[in-house]
């Protein structure tokens, strides 16, 4: 079960850094070769959307099991569903892998920690 935890917590850091990085550098993650206004916009929303829940997903589980855990972390795997959708749609297949392996991650811990 630690292992869980741990790796649970490390992908959901990942996941706040990609999100940093998103709203700091969006042409990182969008390839563009000068980011639009719109880039920066929605790297900032997806920032402010990201950065908190990777942060809960990666600190509840370590102070916090039972059922409020699992509902933060059902709630990232939900945001980590939604990020592979848009990798479907971008044909983003390092997105589509990430997303699927952190948000079943986040399932997995939150079923072992209810």
């Amino acid at each position: 079960m630690t292992v869980l935890v741990v790796a649970n917590a490390v992908l959901a850091v990942v996941s706040v850094v990609f999100a940093v990085v998103a709203a700091v550098r969006p042409a990182a993650l969008s390839r563009s070769a000068e980011p639009t206004n719109g880039e920066k916009f929605y790297g900032w929303m997806y920032a402010v959307r990201a950065v908190p829940l990777g942060a809960a997903a990666a600190v509840v589980p370590l102070v916090w099991p039972g059922p409020v855990c699992a509902a933060v972390l059902i709630a990232a795997a939900v945001a980590q569903a939604g990020d592979v959708g848009i990798g479907v749609f971008r044909g983003e297949r390092g997105m589509i892998a990430g997303s699927s392996v952190v948000g079943a991650v986040h399932v997995l811990t939150a079923v072992v920690l209810w």
